[in-house]
């Protein structure tokens, strides 16, 4: 099945159905639910966590 719209609305109610067909109601349950968006602001703790941090340091790390 072909789409020829860019409308999010068509697009995501064709998936859903699609979904729906070829992998039943659980299976479309189960395969949406690895895409939970999560929470939190990842890049923003990566900044954190990797602050002053340099290649050299990481170059170090691993050799040793």
């Amino acid at each position: 099945m072909k789409i020829m719209t860019k409308d999010p609305n068509v697009i995501r109610r064709t998936g859903i159905e699609t979904l729906a067909k070829g992998l039943g109601p659980v299976g479309m349950a189960y395969f949406l639910r690895q895409y939970d968006p999560g929470e939190g602001d990842y890049t923003k703790e990566r900044k954190e966590l990797l602050n002053g941090i340099t290649i050299e340091d990481i170059k170090r790390e691993l050799s040793e």
